[in-house]
């Protein structure tokens, strides 16, 4: 093995052979990593824009069946209103709000702090034995 590192081997002058060889053919690691870096990139835009391609044809698929259901119905409704109401729809899909206050939520905040509340309670009744035991 030599002991020549990979910077000083890029800086060799190529031998005669090696000058035709396609500038692909001798990257280097890093510049591999580079090139695998910039596909990723791509690929992601590439599938972000096929989500946004998919979205307006789930929109005018969605538009298509209000105007068939509509006209089942026998609702007068115009493309106008039908396009507002996908597009409410659409704004508010992916809004958190929060739950109404009473029991269910009150009993689901305790199931998700329940290893809190075990502790809690443990370390509380682990004190009220121990002041029982010496002043009982």
């Amino acid at each position: 093995m030599s002991d020549v590192r990979p910077a000083q081997a890029q800086q060799r002058a190529p031998s005669g052979r090696e000058s035709q060889a396609h500038p692909a053919e001798n990257l280097t690691l890093e510049e591999t990593l580079r090139v695998m870096d910039v596909a990723r990139e791509l690929r992601d835009r590439r599938q972000t824009a096929e989500e946004m391609f998919r979205r307006d044809e789930v929109r005018q698929k969605l538009r298509e069946k209000l105007m068939k259901t509509a006209r089942l119905s026998g609702d007068n409704l115009t493309e106008a209103e039908l396009d507002t109401a996908i597009q409410q729809y659409m704004d508010r899909l992916h809004t958190y709000q929060d739950p109404a206050p009473g029991m269910n939520s009150f009993l689901a905040h305790l199931w998700v702090r329940r290893h809190q509340v075990a502790w809690t309670l443990a370390t509380i009744a682990a004190a009220a034995g121990g002041l029982w035991y010496w002043f009982g």
